[in-house]
């Protein structure tokens, strides 16, 4: 399986070396350099439950499962040349190494990246990097693009507290591993991040005042919070940040609401025409206007049909009863079409459209 990881790598590199787009399977641009080593496998997985093999190939297949899964797994070394590599073009998109065998060597290229390019997501869950790839992370948000960074369920020690010290310049963050300390000094910092995660560091439970103190500090901007706690004294304090986060998402659903409202509705607003081009609105408003009426004309003939074919029905049911002869077979076919009312609907209406 790594060396058909590693063969995705030397796909990445011929076009990056060449200062190209890397494209996807369909010949795209892509925009996420995926190698979330969970995805992969299941991947994996899925195309081998796929295959036909005989009894051989399924042997072979057990003994591959066989191999620990670090064996399996991308290191720092191997990362090095893709990471060289993406300087040559201008990569703005997403990065995601989750459950990689990488640690601190590979954050320390990554934190010189994403200050040479406008990458906006680092996606590193379940690495090994720790307090030395954090501190030369922390210090290189500020000169860079990043929005979103998600640690979790790793271990930065102190250097988590720079990364604190940087919430300004982001809207998502997951910090991993946080102690009691760490918490605490969490929630001292402002922020308007959208989306928080973090989990308990067992060497250093959450006080009752620390969770306390960051309960208090939750902005209003905060939508979404993300805990994998085991503790069970826990509970209480994640059912009342899930309700201020809940809080939080009405209240912007309802802001958001109101601002469509206004916009849509009073020709004063700013926003009332969407540009300053009257005539291409002008325009737009013509064409939805006319799509509206189409559609509607279309929809209350369709039904007229509908209602007409029924009444076909119920006419020559009577005929039968009368009569006790068999219906010919264009009747008969028009009693089972017209019991499929949304299939006369349907097809109708399709017709209708394509002339």
């Amino acid at each position: 399986m790594k060396e058909q990881l590693l063969g995705k790598i030397a796909r990445y590199r011929i076009f990056l070396q060449q200062g190209l787009q890397i494209p996807d399977e369909n010949g795209d641009d892509l925009r996420c350099i995926d190698f979330n080593f969970d995805n992969y496998i299941e991947q994996q997985l899925q195309i081998e439950q796929e295959q036909k093999v005989d009894q051989e190939d399924q042997k072979i297949v057990q003994t591959d499962k066989k191999i620990p899964e670090l064996e399996l797994k991308l290191n720092d070394q191997d990362l090095e040349g893709l990471l060289k590599d993406l300087e040559n073009v201008q990569f703005d998109g997403e990065i995601d190494f989750t459950k990689q065998n990488i640690g601190d060597q590979t954050l320390i290229r990554l934190s010189v990246l994403i200050q040479k390019l406008p990458i906006s997501s680092l996606i590193l869950a379940d690495t090994k990097i720790s307090y030395i790839g954090g501190l030369e992370l922390g210090k290189a948000i500020s000169n860079s693009k990043l929005k979103k960074l998600i640690l979790t369920n790793c271990n930065l020690g102190h250097s988590s507290n720079i990364l604190m010290e940087q919430l300004q310049f982001l809207d998502e963050v997951d910090f991993g591993v946080l102690g009691n300390k760490a918490l605490r000094y969490l929630s001292q910092q402002k922020h308007e991040l959208s989306h928080l995660g973090f989990q308990e560091d067992p060497k250093e439970v959450w006080d009752v005042q620390t969770k306390e103190l960051f309960l208090k500090s939750i902005p209003k901007s905060l939508l979404s919070i993300q805990f994998q706690i085991d503790n069970a004294d826990h509970k209480k304090f994640v059912g009342i940040a899930e309700i201020k986060c809940q809080e939080n998402r009405d209240a912007y659903l309802r802001k958001k609401a109101n601002e469509y409202k206004s916009k849509d509705l009073d020709p004063d607003h700013p926003d009332y025409y969407d540009c300053d081009d009257f005539k291409v609105n002008a325009f737009k408003f013509s064409v939805k206007s006319y799509l509206s009426n189409v559609f509607e004309s279309l929809l209350d003939e369709s039904l007229y049909y509908l209602e007409k074919e029924r009444q076909n029905v119920l006419r020559d049911e009577a005929i039968y009863h009368v009569t006790n002869e068999l219906l010919p077979q264009s009747i008969m076919e028009d009693i089972c079409q017209a019991d499929g009312s949304l299939i006369v609907l349907a097809k109708y209406l399709l017709t209708k459209i394509k002339k």
